[in-house]
């Protein structure tokens, strides 16, 4: 582990905040939600690409992959207060409910990296399918859902004894996956078939399908689970699902190339990081349609969990 400090610019005076993850300018933008303004620029050196902000809001976790690892930012410091090397490829990064562990996707040694969040030693290396992206963890604390972009596949990973237990087939090249408040449904974004598949959690099976625009890359739901909004990449816009009937609601244009998505914690405003553009669109839930623009850094990607409290 290494100890590193960070240059910022501008009081953090409220919250919560979005973190979002600039990998062609090497920084984090920190944006204060309350008036949809950056309040801090953070040097993280190494690509930054994923994010993973802990319950607590004190932490956030941010994938280097040139650095080979990830950093830790503290949000009271607001400082860079460590780089730690997991593995060579590292990319998606989730945290667990309970603050205690960070999960690392390895995207070329097939792997996932168990970290603890008080040491930031490695417990355990997981292998999983071809080149593991996005993962996200049950809001019970209880499983680990890996999406593998070239075996086209789902990983399961029992958290108390560390293994995968399951693997299923999904559409091609899976990316970005978000999983509902009860933890019942998995939502995986298929960056090459266009679509997202539907998953139960408890068997690990497929019970939709749901068309989208060119290259799907991330996923999040608003209004009590009952939206699903897609990036996609290609076609400059969000798909906007109703996860009961699975029909599609609108197609929403935002900026060039969007990647990361995420909802507020007021689970109606949906954040969308535009990665050609270097921005972030603010979508209203309820009205489907782009309430506002921030300027963010140079290739904004923030793939991953990026709000706090």
């Amino acid at each position: 582990m290494l100890v590193a400090t960070t240059s910022f610019s501008g009081p953090l005076l409220a919250a919560p905040f979005a973190y979002i993850t600039n990998q062609l300018e090497n920084s984090l933008s920190v944006i204060d939600t309350d008036d949809n303004k950056v309040v801090a620029t953070v040097r993280i050196p190494g690509k930054p690409a994923g994010v993973a902000v802990s319950p607590q809001g004190d932490r956030v976790y941010i994938s280097t992959p040139e650095a080979k690892g990830f950093a830790v930012y503290d949000t009271k410091k607001s400082e860079v207060i460590a780089k730690v090397k997991v593995s060579d490829g590292a990319l998606g990064i989730a945290v667990a409910p309970d603050g205690k562990r960070i999960y690392v996707a390895d995207w070329y040694n097939n792997a996932v990296d168990v970290v603890d969040a008080e040491s930031l030693d490695i417990i355990k290396s997981i292998r999983v399918g071809e080149s593991p992206s996005g993962l996200v963890v049950s809001p019970d604390n209880h499983w680990l859902y890996v999406a593998n972009r070239l075996s086209d596949s789902v990983s399961k990973i029992d958290l108390d004894d560390l293994t995968v237990t399951q693997s299923t087939l999904v559409g091609s090249h899976p990316f970005g996956i978000t999983i509902d408040t009860r933890g019942e449904r998995i939502y995986v974004a298929n960056v090459q078939s266009d679509n997202v598949t539907v998953l139960e959690t408890k068997r690990l099976l497929p019970i939709a399908t749901l068309k989208v625009d060119e290259l799907p890359y991330a996923s999040a739901l608003a209004l009590n689970d009952s939206r699903l909004f897609v990036t996609n990449q290609d076609d400059s816009s969000v798909s906007v699902i109703d996860t009961e009937t699975f029909k599609p609601l609108a197609r929403i244009e935002v900026g060039n190339k969007p990647e990361g998505i995420n909802t507020h914690p007021d689970d109606r405003h949906v954040y969308v990081a535009n990665w050609f553009d270097s921005t972030v669109s603010v979508i209203d839930a309820k009205t489907m349609k782009v309430i506002e623009t921030i300027k963010t850094g140079n290739g904004s990607r923030a793939f991953g969990q990026f709000f706090g409290k």
